[in-house]
C-alpha cells in the first residue's frame, strides 16, 4: 500500500529546488533536490511526474507567491504613474527580500525543462500588473508603445535594483525610489523611439 502524500514533504521538495535551482542552475538533479529535502530520491516522483513538472511547481510556487505581494491591496487609481510605482514598490519589496526566489524564477522562465501550460498558467496571474504597466505605460509613452519591451526594462532595472540593496541594505528605499524614476523616464523615452 501507498503511503499517503504529506504536504510537509512537498513543501520540502519544492524549497530544496528552488535553492538549488537558485545555486546550481536548472542542470541541477533530482538526486540533490531529493538530498537537500531529506527525502528519497523516488519520493520525488510521488509528489512531481517529471523534473519537468516539479520545476513547472516550483516556478508556480514563486509565481503565486509573488503575485500575491505585488497585487496586494487597491491600487491608488490614477492609472499610471502612482498604480506604476505602487506595483514597483511591491515588486521590489519582494524581490529584495527574496533573491534566491529572484533568481530561480528567473532561470525557470528560461528553461525549456518547464512548459509551455506552466508558463502560460503563471502568466494568467499577472494579467491584472500587465495591465497596470499597459496603462501606465500608454500614459507616459503612448499607446504605440512595446509592453513586452517594458516589462522588459522594468526587469533589468528590478534586477540592479535587488543587486544594489544587498550591496547596500541601509539605502532601500532611495534605490527602490531611484529605480523607478529611472523606470519612469524610460518609459518616457518610448514615445519618442517607439
Amino acid at each position: 500500500m501507498a503511503r499517503p502524500a504529506s504536504e510537509e514533504k512537498r513543501i520540502a521538495i519544492l524549497d530544496a529546488a528552488t535553492e538549488l535551482i537558485a545555486t546550481a542552475g536548472t542542470g541541477t538533479s533530482t538526486a540533490k533536490i531529493a538530498r537537500k529535502a531529506g527525502v528519497a530520491e523516488g519520493t520525488i516522483f510521488t509528489y512531481f511526474a517529471t523534473k519537468e513538472a516539479l520545476f513547472g511547481a516550483v516556478l508556480l510556487a514563486i509565481e503565486n507567491e509573488l503575485a500575491a505581494a505585488v497585487l496586494a491591496g487597491p491600487l491608488p487609481g490614477d492609472g499610471g504613474r502612482e498604480d506604476m510605482q505602487y506595483f514597483w514598490n511591491r515588486l521590489i519589496d519582494w524581490g529584495a527580500v527574496n533573491p534566491e526566489k529572484w533568481r530561480t524564477l528567473r532561470r525557470l522562465k528560461l528553461s525549456s525543462l518547464v512548459s509551455d501550460s506552466a508558463r502560460e498558467e503563471g502568466e494568467r496571474l499577472f494579467e491584472q500588473a500587465a495591465g497596470v504597466l499597459k496603462r501606465a505605460l500608454a500614459q507616459q509613452a503612448g499607446e504605440g508603445a512595446s509592453l513586452r519591451y517594458a516589462g522588459l526594462i522594468m526587469t533589468a532595472i528590478a534586477e540592479a535594483t535587488f543587486d544594489s540593496i544587498a550591496y547596500d541594505p541601509d539605502q532601500s528605499t532611495r534605490l527602490k525610489q531611484r529605480g523607478f524614476a529611472v523606470f519612469w523616464a524610460g518609459m518616457a523615452g518610448l514615445a519618442t523611439t517607439g
